[in-house]
């Protein structure tokens, strides 16, 4: 019989047992997510003779006075890592900071990852010729973020930002560069392909899961058609020229028009349209699988399924998001995967 193990710390606190756990990593969005339900009693402070909560703040009360003091040992910003599994096998599932706490019958910490460290901070810089990567190298400087190895080091003319929120900018490169943005545990990445993380140089090789064995429910992975359209990249110049980078696909007359940050190089552009068409053309299954803890499973990572009864359902497939959850009812752990080929 396996037991459900932790350990999670929360700033100066170890060993912290929570009654709930749940988190939330995607490719699709560069912030990590994370949930700590907490049983309140254990972490109150009491000053005074009597305490009373007021507003979702323990007050101390004494007379007539009333001193309101914050009753919990934590606080925004505290450094959080949460490490889930079995029989004290446990493996890092999240790393961020607390970025809300909410309490009534329960102390919950709401947790980000690493983009926690550039929700407050403000851009300023102009740029006559720059890369992504020196542009996000200057957005990063003072935290604990370092950059992605694999990072597209594209080169831009002419950018700049006036007191523009770390996110904007992160936004900006998602919309203006056709880019995926994401956090990788520290390690930011800005990239035209998401796949480039499932590689071997990355992990010891591909996570094999099976259908009825430590694969719980596969039912919400169905087939997904093509969007049957031809991809084209557009960009506009300030003299109001457009110029259009075409996929090399030429099966389809219907046309979708992506807009782009004028002035890109062609060899980049070309390469997103390529991706861009191959997520279109894409058809086969994807969907959400429900899986135990272990064996565990990484964002971005390659899975092997073997489909046992379904072998229609069986190949090489990728790990887009993971949501997770950890309490008395078991822990799991939702994969959203989409079919690489047999």
């Amino acid at each position: 019989m396996f037991h459900m193990t932790s350990d999670i710390q929360v700033g100066t606190y170890t060993n912290i047992k929570a009654n709930k756990v749940s988190w939330r990593t995607s490719s699709g969005n560069f912030i990590d997510t994370c949930s700590i339900v907490l049983p309140l009693s254990p972490y109150m402070r009491k000053e005074g003779a009597k305490t009373v909560q007021q507003d979702g703040v323990m007050s101390s009360v004494s007379g007539t006075k009333v001193k309101r003091v914050n009753s919990i040992p934590f606080a925004k910003g505290d450094f959080v890592r949460v490490s889930l599994g079995y029989d004290n096998r446990n493996t890092l599932v999240f790393e961020g900071f607390v970025h809300r706490i909410n309490y009534t019958e329960n102390l919950v910490l709401e947790c980000e990852g690493y983009a926690n460290q550039l929700r407050e901070k403000y851009f300023s810089k102009s740029y006559q010729k720059t890369t992504l990567k020196q542009i996000l190298t200057d957005l990063i400087q003072g935290t604990d973020i370092l950059l992605s190895p694999r990072i597209d080091d594209v080169p831009l003319t002419n950018v700049w930002f006036k007191n523009a929120t770390a996110f904007k900018v992160l936004e900006w490169v998602q919309k203006e560069l056709c880019c995926k943005v994401f956090f990788d545990g520290k390690y930011l990445y800005a990239g035209v392909s998401k796949f480039i993380y499932a590689d071997p140089e990355r992990s010891t090789g591909s996570v094999r899961l099976r259908v009825g064995w430590n694969v719980i429910n596969a039912n919400a992975l169905t087939i997904q058609q093509s969007e049957s359209v031809q991809i084209n990249v557009v960009e506009k110049d300030a003299a109001g020229t457009v110029k259009k980078t075409k996929s090399e696909s030429k099966k389809y007359s219907n046309v979708k028009e992506i807009k782009a940050r004028s002035g890109l190089p062609a060899q980049y552009l070309r390469k997103v349209a390529t991706e861009l068409q191959g997520e279109s053309d894409y058809s086969g299954y994807a969907g959400n699988i429900e899986c135990f803890l272990e064996p565990h499973v990484f964002k971005c990572d390659k899975i092997e399924l073997d489909g046992a009864r379904f072998p229609e359902r069986a190949g090489t497939y990728f790990a887009e998001e993971i949501d997770g959850s950890f309490d008395e009812q078991g822990g799991r752990r939702t994969i959203k995967i989409r079919h690489y080929g047999n």
